[in-house]
């Protein structure tokens, strides 16, 4: 049973921390890689509805992938995690400015009711008030002003998780797994001096250069459809990548596959990027891409129909998650690279952002076609519908979280 196969190592690998020799912790590292394994190759199954707000068996792996798993060992605590989520909640409202001049609470009063309405495993009538308090805290904890997209984020934590690790492991995503995403740049020729998003901005020129790497006949010809065309010829000072990713790409890459449907196709496509690290959402856009190929190159195929929030395909986690894995097979090392630093990098996410994919499409422009147009590079890869342990790349976290020492409060 993989899911008592997961317990099992979840258990030892909590009990090897808590006793802290460092026997148990090197025991505990290999259990915590073994976990992985059974996360991205076998799953642990869809999400159950989590009527009481606890924080489930999912949750708990969640926590202990980013590092912050104990937020229930108050004794082993200098800080209370209790105490200080609660110090933030009567802190009041938070006042730090948006960027449309809001304030922050009242961003995300204007944001919280409409946090994945209609969705089954999260009825935002009855969370909303969680969702205020979480966000209002983060902003105090961070000193940073809200930015929408975040009460989006936050839902599939609250889906899982008690209300206090919801918001210590919120926290720390966006403050140490994904900070880019929340950072403004200056840009040029725009008509402002500020952009906004830049990991997701630098995330959509990624997921161009994976389009460009294994599936150019895909990308060329979304490249050439009528609406792409037609944008283009409206604004000559863009591309046609800008214009698509800018259309299509980059909600998708703001709120992390968060646009896809049903949830909890969703959060077990999570389970894959918190085992593997978040970047790997990119990787999952462009295998739903993938996926849908011979919808999008039918040229009498509407694409603002097929790829519009509303008309984007069901989500199957399953099969996306195998073409995901397939797909990091056959990635250069640089685009790797590329892919694990841009979350944290900001220098890099800047010169993604100035990346200019013409010479590319040049490049693979000349190189002999061999496959038929109908075949795609990656669905033809393999039989294995999440891929092969021996062969996808298991290194793709950046680090190995500090199980000796996570702690909630730090």
């Amino acid at each position: 049973d993989p899911q008592a196969d997961i317990r099992c190592r979840l258990r030892k690998i909590l009990e090897s921390t808590e006793e802290g020799n460092q026997q148990d912790l090197e025991r505990a590292k290999l259990d915590f890689i073994a976990l992985r394994r059974v996360m991205v190759f076998i799953g642990i199954g869809p999400p159950k509805s989590n009527r009481f707000g606890e924080t489930t068996f999912r949750g708990q792996l969640w926590k202990l992938l980013l590092g912050v798993i104990h937020a229930d060992v108050g004794s082993k605590l200098k800080n209370d995690p209790m105490a200080e989520y609660m110090s933030y909640i009567k802190a009041g409202k938070s006042t730090i400015k948006t960027q449309d001049g809001r304030s922050s609470y009242q961003a995300i009063r204007d944001d919280s009711f409409r946090t994945l309405k209609g969705a089954k495993l999260f009825d935002i009538t009855k969370e909303e008030p969680k969702v205020i308090r979480v966000l209002n805290s983060y902003v105090h904890k961070s000193g940073k002003p809200y930015n929408q997209g975040m009460n989006t984020i936050l839902a599939p934590f609250l889906v899982c998780m008690n209300e206090m690790d919801a918001f210590h492991c919120f926290h720390h995503f966006l403050e140490k797994e994904t900070p880019t995403y929340w950072m403004s740049y200056k840009r040029q020729g725009i008509g402002t001096s500020k952009g906004f998003y830049l990991g997701a901005r630098a995330a959509t020129r990624l997921a161009d250069k994976i389009l460009l790497e294994v599936d150019p006949e895909l990308r060329e010809s979304i490249m050439n459809c009528d609406m792409i065309q037609r944008n283009a010829r409206m604004m000559p000072d863009q591309g046609e990548a800008q214009i698509f990713h800018s259309l299509y790409s980059f909600r998708h890459m703001q709120v992390f596959s968060l646009v896809a449907k049903p949830l909890k196709e969703v959060i077990q496509l999570w389970d894959l990027f918190f085992a593997l690290g978040f970047h790997m959402h990119i990787v999952a856009y462009v295998a739903q891409l993938i996926l849908i190929r011979h919808k999008l190159m039918d040229e009498n195929a509407s694409i603002n129909r097929i790829l519009s929030q509303e008309g984007w395909p069901r989500l199957n986690a399953e099969a996306v998650c195998g073409v995901t894995t397939k797909i990091i097979q056959i990635l250069s090392e640089d685009l790797m690279d590329e892919l694990k630093a841009h979350t944290t990098d900001k220098e890099l996410c800047l010169r993604l952002i100035e990346w200019d994919p013409i010479e590319c499409e040049l490049e693979i422009k000349t190189e002999p076609r061999r496959r038929a147009k109908s075949e795609s590079p990656v669905r033809s890869a393999g039989s294995s519908r999440r891929g092969s342990p021996k062969d996808a790349r298991m290194d793709m976290r950046n680090s190995t979280p500090n199980i000796s020492g996570a702690c909630v409060s730090q």
